[in-house]
């Protein structure tokens, strides 16, 4: 038996564990493949990769769409936070695949991989009490953040540069908001449903600005919303869509039927690790510095202890959520023991 995000027990099927393993290990080739394109320009290419995520997405949308009930259909119609969420994701993949041009692929990846120390810091300027598991794994993941800054300029490592990082991280904080948005989403919608109009929709928005953006920064790339239909790029985007976008990403959602939260963001925060290995079989990128590993094992420890320490809020918050009356006497006996005797 294994519990779903909900608490609920499930039995698990013996292809769980094998597709987590394999979704972690698709999207950590992300970073490498996207390198591998190098005459192209980074956020036409992240238009593309989504493009043809899109078109792998569109079957299982029309299959759900189908047998969607009326008053779902007409609540997705009026749905502003899709947008949202699609402007998110279109900020997360350009802002990390621009990285990727400006700074090394081992920095970009761990950089990238902070979001829960980000949504924990949030919850601490917003005054929100923080455990102490929680405000541990904040000093230690921004410990490793600052080794990772300024080591790096001692090292002298040429791949490495200020504005890449920077950008790096401005594409975790994209997908902060991206998973927030999302959260409220698939409370109610449909896999598909969700997954097929923020992936197309965060296409479109990249395919717009490419135009613009690409143009003016990169000058001598191939750039263009359909500039994937080079032979150049064809098999590295329909890698990308089918590996990182479908068994990647579709992969961990499915599992989170049968696998908790904490097991899959556990597992998802190997990607900086597993990532810098394909990239240096791939010969992509060097093998990182030492201040790069130091910084990066602190950064991944932040990663897991703000993970580990925030899952029992979690749990709470989705009990509370989910089963508002069970919760009631739960919720009476801790107002009575606050009262004064």
């Amino acid at each position: 038996m294994a519990e779903n995000g909900d608490g609920i027990g499930t039995a698990r099927p013996w292809y769980v564990l094998p597709v987590l393993v394999l979704a972690v290990f698709a999207i950590s080739s992300a970073g490498a493949v996207t390198k591998l394109m190098r005459d192209a320009a980074p956020v036409s290419s992240a238009a593309w990769r989504l493009q043809a995520t899109a078109l792998i997405l569109l079957p299982g949308f029309v299959w759900q769409w189908r047998w969607l009930p009326i008053e779902q259909r007409r609540r997705a119609y009026q749905c502003r936070i899709v947008v949202l969420s699609a402007l998110a994701l279109a900020l997360h993949f350009g802002l990390w695949v621009w990285s990727l041009l400006h700074t090394s692929l081992p920095h970009s990846l761990l950089l990238v991989s902070i979001p829960p120390i980000i949504l924990a810091v949030v919850s601490w300027l917003r005054c929100q009490p923080l455990s102490l598991g929680e405000t541990f794994g904040i000093i230690t993941g921004l410990l490793g953040v600052v080794i990772i800054a300024a080591m790096s300029r001692v090292e002298n490592d040429a791949e490495v540069t200020l504005v890449g990082d920077c950008a790096a991280f401005l594409a975790a904080c994209a997908f902060v908001i991206y998973m927030v948005s999302g959260s409220h989403l698939r409370a109610w919608m449909p896999l598909y449903i969700y997954v097929f109009p923020v992936t197309a929709g965060a296409s479109i928005f990249l395919s717009l600005s490419c135009a613009f953006v690409d143009g003016e920064t990169v000058p001598g790339y191939v750039s263009g919303p359909f500039g994937w239909f080079n032979k150049e790029f064809w098999f590295p985007v329909v890698f990308l869509a089918l590996g990182p976008g479908f068994v990647g990403h579709t992969g961990l959602n499915a599992v989170l039927k049968y696998c908790s939260p904490l097991l899959v963001s556990m597992a998802v925060t190997l990607e900086p690790v597993f990532g810098s290995v394909v990239g240096w079989l791939l010969d992509v990128s060097p093998p990182p510095g030492i201040s790069t590993c130091i910084g990066g094992a602190l950064l991944v420890l932040g990663t897991i202890w703000v993970t580990y320490a925030s899952q029992p809020k979690k749990s709470m918050q989705s009990a509370v959520a989910n089963h508002p009356i069970d919760s009631q006497p739960l919720l009476s006996s801790l107002t009575k023991n606050d009262e004064p005797v």
